[in-house]
């Protein structure tokens, strides 16, 4: 789909889908937010040209490549004499520097990957639960209060707040699951 340069819906979503993604995990490698944006940009830039190229049915999977493609563009940007950070010698800039080509950031582009798609799914099914049963997930489940001080909070037994964060979850399973056959992220 993104391919192919017509599809604006595409790359609309794909970059709904990434844009934050790429973003916290170039910020995560040291970059300010606004060289962090750039590189989010590139990275897009880069994708528009490739994608075309890339072969799915080759061991790995898009979104290793669009990692690697993210991780790669925040290094070189750190490599970059205008974007060293802050003072202390040639010493120091060699060992930033092994730092961000050495850091694995594979855990943190797999974190970022899972709270999008867990704040999509939130979005898609938020309006099939009262506000009371919501309330009961969020807070136990995204804020992780306690049950009882939820139940405290909302006014319900212990017991009614289980269930409710439980049919919210089982239903948020679902989403995510659906989401990932429908556009794997």
């Amino acid at each position: 789909m993104l391919a192919n340069p017509e599809a604006e819906q595409a790359w609309n979503e794909f970059v709904r889908l990434y844009h934050d993604i790429i973003f916290r995990v170039a910020q995560a490698r040291g970059l300010q937010a606004a060289d962090a944006e750039d590189v989010t940009q590139e990275v897009f830039v880069i994708v528009s040209r490739k994608v075309g190229g890339f072969d799915c049915a080759q061991p790995g999977s898009f979104r290793g490549w669009l990692h690697k493609l993210a991780r790669d563009t925040a290094i070189d940007r750190l490599r970059q004499p205008a974007h060293h950070l802050g003072a202390g010698g040639s010493q120091m800039l060699r060992a930033l520097k092994q730092h961000f080509v050495t850091e694995d950031t594979a855990t943190l582009w797999d974190v970022e990957v899972k709270r999008e798609q867990l704040l999509r799914a939130c979005d898609h099914i938020r309006d099939q639960f009262s506000e009371t049963v919501w309330q009961s997930f969020w807070l136990t489940a995204i804020e992780r209060l306690s049950i009882p001080a939820a139940a405290a909070q909302l006014e319900k037994s212990p017991g009614s707040i289980r269930v409710a964060r439980c049919r919210v979850m089982a239903r948020l399973k679902k989403e995510v699951e659906s989401d990932d056959r429908k556009f794997p992220l």
